[in-house]
Protein backbone atom coordinates (compact mmCIF):
# COMPACT_ATOMS: atom_id res chain seq x y z
CA UNK A 1 0.00 0.00 0.00
CA UNK A 2 1.03 3.37 -0.29
CA UNK A 3 1.32 5.97 2.15
CA UNK A 4 -0.93 8.85 2.60
CA UNK A 5 1.77 11.00 0.99
CA UNK A 6 2.41 8.47 -2.21
CA UNK A 7 6.36 9.16 -1.40
CA UNK A 8 6.35 5.50 -0.62
CA UNK A 9 5.62 1.89 -1.83
CA UNK A 10 5.68 -1.31 -0.22
CA UNK A 11 7.04 -4.31 -2.39
CA UNK A 12 7.59 -7.95 -1.81
CA UNK A 13 11.25 -8.47 -3.24
CA UNK A 14 11.96 -12.21 -4.49
CA UNK A 15 13.89 -14.62 -6.89
CA UNK A 16 13.31 -16.36 -9.71
CA UNK A 17 16.71 -17.98 -10.54
CA UNK A 18 19.39 -15.56 -9.34
CA UNK A 19 17.35 -12.33 -10.89
CA UNK A 20 15.51 -10.37 -8.30
CA UNK A 21 11.80 -8.98 -8.83
CA UNK A 22 9.32 -7.65 -6.99
CA UNK A 23 5.53 -7.00 -7.03
CA UNK A 24 3.24 -4.18 -5.52
CA UNK A 25 2.15 -5.04 -1.98
CA UNK A 26 -1.60 -4.84 -2.56
CA UNK A 27 -1.50 -6.98 -5.37
CA UNK A 28 -0.01 -10.04 -3.21
CA UNK A 29 -3.32 -11.62 -1.25
CA UNK A 30 -0.41 -14.09 0.65
CA UNK A 31 2.23 -16.18 0.27
CA UNK A 32 2.52 -19.71 1.04
CA UNK A 33 4.89 -22.79 1.49
CA UNK A 34 5.70 -24.43 -1.81
CA UNK A 35 2.89 -27.03 -2.35
CA UNK A 36 3.18 -29.24 -5.45
CA UNK A 37 0.56 -28.36 -7.70
CA UNK A 38 -1.74 -30.81 -9.22
CA UNK A 39 -1.04 -31.11 -12.86
CA UNK A 40 -3.68 -30.20 -15.61
CA UNK A 41 -4.22 -31.11 -19.01
CA UNK A 42 -2.86 -27.42 -20.16
CA UNK A 43 -0.57 -27.32 -23.08
CA UNK A 44 0.96 -24.25 -21.50
CA UNK A 45 4.77 -24.61 -20.76
CA UNK A 46 4.55 -22.69 -17.38
CA UNK A 47 1.21 -24.01 -16.34
CA UNK A 48 1.90 -26.11 -13.17
CA UNK A 49 -1.24 -27.27 -12.47
CA UNK A 50 -3.77 -26.41 -10.01
CA UNK A 51 -3.97 -26.36 -5.51
CA UNK A 52 -7.01 -25.99 -3.17
CA UNK A 53 -6.08 -23.03 -1.20
CA UNK A 54 -9.23 -23.24 1.85
CA UNK A 55 -11.65 -24.80 -0.63
CA UNK A 56 -10.65 -22.58 -3.32
CA UNK A 57 -8.85 -24.46 -6.69
CA UNK A 58 -6.22 -21.63 -7.68
CA UNK A 59 -4.11 -22.15 -10.72
CA UNK A 60 -0.33 -22.43 -10.17
CA UNK A 61 1.68 -20.70 -13.11
CA UNK A 62 5.82 -21.21 -13.08
CA UNK A 63 6.68 -17.73 -12.58
CA UNK A 64 10.04 -17.97 -13.92
CA UNK A 65 8.96 -19.88 -16.87
CA UNK A 66 6.23 -17.49 -17.60
CA UNK A 67 8.70 -14.50 -17.66
CA UNK A 68 10.69 -16.71 -20.97
CA UNK A 69 13.46 -17.87 -18.28
CA UNK A 70 15.22 -21.37 -18.14
CA UNK A 71 14.02 -22.18 -14.38
CA UNK A 72 16.56 -24.54 -12.53
CA UNK A 73 14.67 -27.38 -10.15
CA UNK A 74 12.62 -26.05 -7.40
CA UNK A 75 14.31 -26.52 -4.13
CA UNK A 76 10.83 -27.37 -2.32
CA UNK A 77 12.05 -25.70 1.22
CA UNK A 78 12.93 -22.53 0.11
CA UNK A 79 10.67 -21.93 -2.81
CA UNK A 80 7.46 -20.25 -2.32
CA UNK A 81 4.19 -19.11 -3.94
CA UNK A 82 3.07 -15.81 -4.40
CA UNK A 83 -0.62 -15.88 -3.96
CA UNK A 84 -1.78 -12.97 -6.47
CA UNK A 85 -5.01 -11.12 -6.23
CA UNK A 86 -6.63 -8.64 -9.19
CA UNK A 87 -10.68 -8.35 -8.41
CA UNK A 88 -11.87 -11.92 -9.57
CA UNK A 89 -8.46 -13.35 -10.90
CA UNK A 90 -6.63 -14.88 -8.64
CA UNK A 91 -3.16 -16.64 -9.49
CA UNK A 92 -0.81 -18.62 -7.52
CA UNK A 93 3.08 -17.98 -8.44
CA UNK A 94 6.00 -20.11 -7.63
CA UNK A 95 9.37 -18.33 -6.86
CA UNK A 96 12.46 -19.61 -6.32
CA UNK A 97 12.62 -17.21 -2.64
CA UNK A 98 10.73 -14.62 -0.89
CA UNK A 99 13.33 -12.08 0.25
CA UNK A 100 11.88 -9.41 1.85
CA UNK A 101 8.46 -6.80 2.61
CA UNK A 102 9.95 -3.43 2.13
CA UNK A 103 8.77 -0.22 1.97
CA UNK A 104 10.89 2.15 -0.59
CA UNK A 105 10.80 5.82 -1.59
CA UNK A 106 9.08 6.74 -5.14
CA UNK A 107 12.58 8.40 -6.27
CA UNK A 108 13.91 4.67 -5.86
CA UNK A 109 11.55 3.40 -9.07
CA UNK A 110 12.84 3.93 -12.71
CA UNK A 111 10.46 3.26 -15.65
CA UNK A 112 10.69 0.14 -17.14
CA UNK A 113 13.62 0.60 -20.31
CA UNK A 114 12.23 0.51 -23.47
CA UNK A 115 12.92 -2.70 -25.41
CA UNK A 116 13.19 -4.60 -22.40
CA UNK A 117 11.46 -7.57 -23.66
CA UNK A 118 9.39 -8.44 -20.95
CA UNK A 119 5.67 -7.59 -21.43
CA UNK A 120 5.66 -7.97 -17.01
CA UNK A 121 7.89 -5.28 -16.03
CA UNK A 122 6.87 -2.20 -14.77
CA UNK A 123 9.85 -0.68 -13.41
CA UNK A 124 12.75 -1.01 -11.91
CA UNK A 125 13.19 -0.40 -8.65
CA UNK A 126 16.94 0.51 -6.95
CA UNK A 127 17.98 -0.36 -3.83
CA UNK A 128 21.75 0.96 -2.63
CA UNK A 129 23.51 -2.04 -6.11
CA UNK A 130 20.85 -3.78 -6.40
CA UNK A 131 18.14 -3.71 -9.36
CA UNK A 132 14.72 -5.52 -8.89
CA UNK A 133 12.37 -5.39 -11.62
CA UNK A 134 9.03 -5.25 -10.31
CA UNK A 135 6.17 -6.35 -12.24
CA UNK A 136 2.49 -5.60 -13.42
CA UNK A 137 0.72 -8.30 -11.56
CA UNK A 138 -2.75 -6.70 -12.47
CA UNK A 139 -1.34 -7.10 -16.05
CA UNK A 140 -0.18 -10.95 -15.69
CA UNK A 141 -3.74 -12.01 -13.99
CA UNK A 142 -5.30 -10.51 -17.02
CA UNK A 143 -3.43 -12.64 -19.56
CA UNK A 144 -3.91 -15.85 -17.04
CA UNK A 145 -7.27 -15.34 -17.32
CA UNK A 146 -7.96 -14.93 -21.04
CA UNK A 147 -5.25 -17.80 -21.38
CA UNK A 148 -7.08 -20.46 -18.92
Amino acid sequence: MQDSNDATLQIVAFTVDGVEYAFKIETVKEIIRYTQPQPTSSTLSWMRGVINLRGSIVPIIDLGARLGRQTDALDPQSAKILVLEDGASTVGAVVTTVDEVRTIELGQVQPAPSGSGSTFIEAVVTIEDRLIMLLDASLLLALEAQAA
